[in-house]
């Protein structure tokens, strides 16, 4: 097919720029809030850009095959198979769309393009992306992939065109690269521990902001979605604001909480003169800590939070301790923790008895799930001569996402209806620890250690 004249009009923002120029990482990462371009921007780097990065082989022709991958099939034909037809129509390009195959073959030049549209809901489709020789990848909406699948891409990129082709020469004029593009995932996201908190060599982060193309966008675009999602302020950070944050799948467990309000603005400073309560989930495979303290003006701040998966609880301990010496030394501390850590293994040893040998002696907290929550909501919902009774350090970010929805009650099926307990999760168990001290801190009978009724107790939370 002859291509029409076409002419495409590709205006990024200043981010996007930099993003189409990268042709040295490994792997680029483009995210965003919504309505910054990022298909498109990925569409255009594999099709205009990373097609010339090839050696013309036979015939001196460019070829290049490129993967594109979305997590189900009606998101990849309805969102990213149109953005590619939109910005590169096959009758401009001396195009072919197969809609059975969902394969796309375009001419540009001396370049001949073939574009793999692949949905991860299709078992075939997933059986064959593994088994692809590509030349790159594009990953689209990737916070929605799992991370088995981006690894398997990985390798399967930098092998189309053959080495054998070019007479044992390297046919790529710079690196092969995966591309993905995504609005902001969980902190505890496979992309925010390759990306940011232990950063792997040959990827690159690219982070949109608002602005990047908003010359492209409607008046008042972000302005409407702002109110469109005020009701769900998880939404609102990752796909509106673009911020890392947490999409919770439930209903939430502490409505109460204020980020403006219970979130200090700068990281706090405990006293070391004043007692240090340290609240524990001393059990099971997952430990977790907080460390806080209650000021003389009566606010409770959380200081720190620790949580390990698959850790013993003597390491955990001793991690703790290490980290509490080092920071306030000296200092007095009162631990504070699950009642059930009193449970004995198979050495007769409870998870009490192997801190208390590292000298940490826990104190029994309620283990009434009602109870904590009352408890640590009690101080949400406080002031103290105008400021929050609650505040927690702005690095406690398992603390602030439990609260914002990660810690939440699951719904049964598609019922409306929700389960009476936390789903159990990294996030329960920091707020586990939370809540543990708050009943020997705000519990009416259990300041000074003797427990009343359980009925009692609940109708005695303080300063609700």
């Amino acid at each position: 097919m002859k291509a029409e004249t076409y002419d495409l009009k590709y205006d990024p923002g200043p981010v996007t720029m930099d993003y189409l120029a990268d042709k040295d990482s490994r792997v680029n990462l483009l995210i965003g809030p919504f309505g910054t371009g990022k298909t498109s921007a990925a569409a255009f780097k594999k099709i205009m850009l990373q097609s010339k990065w090839i050696k013309p082989g036979k015939g001196g022709v460019r070829r290049s095959r490129f993967a594109v991958v979305r997590n189900t099939y009606p998101q990849l034909r309805d969102t990213t198979i149109r953005s590619y037809l939109d910005w590169f129509p096959p009758h401009a390009f001396g195009g072919k769309y197969l809609a059975a195959d969902k394969q796309y073959t375009l001419r540009i030049g001396d370049r001949e393009i073939e574009i793999l549209f692949r949905a991860l809901d299709d078992d075939n489709d997933v059986r064959n992306l593994l088994s692809l020789e590509l030349s790159g990848a594009h990953i689209d909406e990737a916070r929605e992939v799992k991370h088995s699948i981006f690894k398997g891409i990985l390798g399967r990129v930098g092998r189309f065109p053959s080495i054998k082709d070019y007479d044992g020469e390297n046919p790529f004029l710079s690196v092969p690269q995966v591309d993905l593009t995504t609005n902001y995932p969980n902190r505890d996201h496979w992309i925010y521990g390759d990306f940011v908190a232990k950063p792997i060599s040959g990827y690159r982060m690219y982070e949109q902001r608002q602005e990047e193309n908003k010359h492209n966008l409607p008046p008042n675009y972000y302005e409407n979605l702002e109110m469109d999602y005020a009701d769900r302020p998880d939404l609102l950070k990752t796909l509106v604001r673009g911020e890392w944050g947490i999409t919770y799948m439930g209903k939430l467990v502490y409505p109460e909480f204020n980020r403006l309000l219970h979130v200090a603005s700068r990281p706090l400073v405990l006293d070391p003169s004043l007692p240090i309560i340290r609240g524990w989930d001393n059990t099971g495979l997952h430990p977790g800590c907080v460390i806080t303290q209650l000021s003389n003006t009566a606010i409770w701040m959380v200081k720190k939070e620790f949580w390990e998966p698959d850790i013993g609880i003597t390491d955990f301990g001793e991690m703790v301790k290490i980290w509490c010496n080092d920071n306030y030394h000296g200092a007095e501390f009162r631990d504070i923790g699950d009642p059930a850590g009193k449970n004995r293994d198979s050495n007769k040893m409870s998870p009490k008895d192997y801190l208390r040998k590292i000298d940490i002696r826990i104190e029994d907290g309620i283990q009434t799930f009602k109870i904590r929550r009352e408890a640590v909501a009690g101080r949400l919902t406080k002031l103290l001569n105008g400021k929050p009774a609650f505040q927690v350090d702005p690095n406690c970010v398992g603390i602030i996402d439990g609260f914002e929805g990660g810690y939440c009650y699951k719904e049964i099926g598609n019922s409306g209806i929700y389960k009476s307990e936390p789903e159990k999760n990294k996030y329960a168990d920091l707020h586990d620890s939370l809540q543990y001290p708050a009943t020997r801190l705000f519990v009416s009978g259990m300041r000074g250690g003797k427990k009343n009724n359980l009925n009692e107790e609940l109708g005695k939370i303080f300063c609700r």
